[in-house]
């Protein structure tokens, strides 16, 4: 199982861009915790920010959610989506308002497949009576692969390292990035998920979600399921985008599938849907 030092961590701050978690999801966090949690407040909270406004009001009325009408204001927004939903909006929008600029990579490609992931973790997370709050899996699914952004803004050259491991069957991803850059996107979206204050078992997964034997090394009944519903998530994505699997995945499907109580055709049949639910949208 892999474990940071210290120092390690002060190294990988002093050579990427950390962001501190936002203020603004602070306070809704803070509000939607409340058994009275108002509607009104949290979406003044967010009207204060008006790029981040324009950009969710934008996100909201795209072909994607396909409205009748046109969404104008943020408490519009808040009632027709709920606010779990508009949080989860908000975080995405922070997210990318924090990971930006001239990547080497396409950035719009690699969120929406990180919303794919996360959505597919909701899924299964609802179909399969996880530990672990719905939200807390999308969360997971978001944040997951979140150091593949700070990679690709930093390293010009990181591109080919994507290139070479989609060749390289038997490699590791992290592997190949710990052989050039001497960090990985694991442990730099283990750094970003704490400063983004996610839930300890969460951050703990994603600095292992590449390690093929954390469910033969970890004891955590909660880490181990948000483990197997995540890389089933990324398998059911990648098979939706590409028609194909990882090699990756024949080497933990089973292992994912005896931690939540599956066989091979209630996954298929799950892939199916989801698949069938990716073209209709």
């Amino acid at each position: 199982m892999i474990n940071l030092d210290e120092q390690r961590l002060v190294s990988l701050e002093r050579g990427f861009h950390i962001p501190p978690k936002p203020e603004l999801l602070s306070q809704i966090a803070d509000e939607m915790q409340k058994s009275d949690a108002s509607l009104d407040k949290i979406a003044n909270l967010i009207s204060r920010d008006i790029s981040l406004s324009a950009l969710l009001l934008k996100t909201i009325n795209s072909p994607v959610f396909g409205l009748q009408r046109t969404i104008s204001d943020i408490r519009q927004a808040a009632m027709f989506l709920g606010l779990d939903q508009l949080n989860r909006l908000v975080t995405l929008a922070l997210l990318k308002q924090n990971f930006k600029g001239n990547a080497c990579i396409s950035l719009e490609r690699f969120w929406d497949e990180s919303v794919e992931v996360a959505n597919a973790c909701v899924l299964l997370g609802n179909s399969y009576k996880s530990l672990m709050p719905v939200d807390e899996l999308y969360s997971l699914g978001l944040f997951h692969n979140v150091g593949i952004s700070a990679m690709a803004l930093k390293f010009r050259d990181y591109v080919d390292v994507l290139k070479q491991a989609n060749l390289a069957k038997e490699l590791a991803i992290t592997d190949l990035e710990q052989a050039r850059y001497q960090c990985d996107h694991a442990v730099i979206g283990y750094f970003i998920s704490v400063s983004w204050h996610l839930p300890k078992p969460l951050c703990h997964v994603i600095l292992n979600h590449h390690n093929t034997h954390f469910l033969e090394q970890n004891n955590d009944e909660q880490q181990r399921m948000a483990y197997a519903i995540l890389k089933c998530a990324e398998s059911a994505v990648d098979y939706a985008r590409h028609q194909q699997y990882s090699s990756e995945w024949f080497k933990i499907k089973e292992q994912c599938f005896a931690e939540l109580g599956i066989v091979d055709q209630d996954f298929a049949d799950m892939v199916e849907d989801y698949v069938d639910n990716a073209m209709a949208s």
